[in-house]
């Protein structure tokens, strides 16, 4: 199912893995003991995300892009907690009138198994949920959250300097696309030695215009900070979901799913259907995230399919979905 809110989303995490990391800082047989070294893997590893939640209770990434001309086309604030059980996150974005999209403000919250955001414009508000299925949500939230990027496919990655200064190591990367004919991008690293944490990035993209000529298309600048106290700026996900016994005029959507030993015969619900109950605000746009491409229905018969890109219809007093696992993505 496709949005607002998962093309967004997507987009977000794909500028977060735009700056790679590729290749060695570190020393040859010919460089100065005094050097400072650090190899992309050490970098990889330590800031991998569920390795700074062992460290820290608490992440939060800033970002702002800005375009070729150097004005500012968004801004926004990530942050992100381990629950009782869950990897906890918010985010704010902010979109001025220089982007693509216009001026607009989004909002997210995962909470559990759910992801809540809401997108206000001058002509518009939304509000969508995402529903995690089959216990993929962790990675899910972790994948829209800003990190050290991992090694892409199809790039040609290479280290052009590494230095000391005040302290700190600056790593500087270059990046070229095999796909393409001359586009590339530019990532900048500042390091803190002793942990090899990333504390900023630089990253800056470039292509290649059919006459030749290499132009700056944007640039994105990322910064980390360790054990804040954990505050949403808004509670997205009391906006969206309310409780069962809520006096508020909202839709009540009933979800089944086939339930985990249904294909062997076992007892696990009626017609082996697993069921869900929430209540979520009129007009909330509904995804459902699952390993698998999934297949809409709103009768048990499976006869009356729900277009994906229409989704549930949730301006009514209830709804019903039935969920059908396809193929598993791959």
């Amino acid at each position: 199912m496709k949005s607002w809110k998962r093309a967004v989303t997507v987009a977000l995490c794909a500028a977060s893995l735009l700056a790679g990391c590729g290749g060695d800082c570190g020393l040859s047989d010919d460089d100065s003991a005094d050097e400072p070294q650090i190899t992309v893997e050490q970098l990889r590893a330590a800031n991998d995300q569920r390795s700074l939640l062992e460290k820290h209770d608490t992440v939060t990434v800033t970002v702002q892009e800005s375009d070729q001309n150097d004005a500012v086309t968004y801004t926004a604030k990530f942050q992100y907690t381990r629950g009782v059980e869950d990897v906890l996150a918010w985010y704010h974005c902010q979109y001025t009138e220089n982007s693509t999209s216009g001026k607009a403000e989004l909002w997210g919250q995962a909470n559990g198994a759910m992801d809540a955001a809401r997108m206000e414009s001058d002509s518009t508000e939304d509000l969508s949920l995402s529903i995690y299925l089959e216990g993929k949500y962790e990675q899910y939230v972790l994948d829209m959250i800003p990190r050290c990027p991992a090694l892409e496919e199809d790039v040609e990655q290479s280290v052009d300097s590494c230095s000391e200064q005040d302290g700190e190591l600056l790593l500087s990367v270059t990046a070229r696309y095999l796909s393409s004919d001359g586009d590339y991008y530019t990532a900048l690293y500042r390091v803190d030695p002793a942990t090899n944490e990333v504390l900023e990035a630089s990253v800056t993209d470039y292509i290649k215009k059919e006459s030749g000529e290499v132009s700056k298309l944007h640039t994105t600048r990322y910064r980390w900070s360790y054990d804040e106290p954990y505050q949403a700026e808004r509670n997205v996900m009391n906006e969206v979901l309310f409780s069962t016994d809520s006096t508020e005029d909202v839709c009540d959507l009933t979800y089944f799913y086939p339930a985990p030993g249904s294909e062997k015969g076992w007892d696990v619900g009626e017609n082996g259907w697993s069921v869900s109950e929430i209540r979520v605000a009129h007009g909330t746009r509904i995804l459902f995230l699952d390993s698998a491409d999934l297949a809409l229905y709103a009768d048990r018969e499976l006869t009356k399919p729900i277009d994906f890109y229409d989704g549930v219809d949730t301006s009514g007093e209830s709804a019903t979905v039935y969920i059908v696992p396809l193929e598993e993505n791959h």
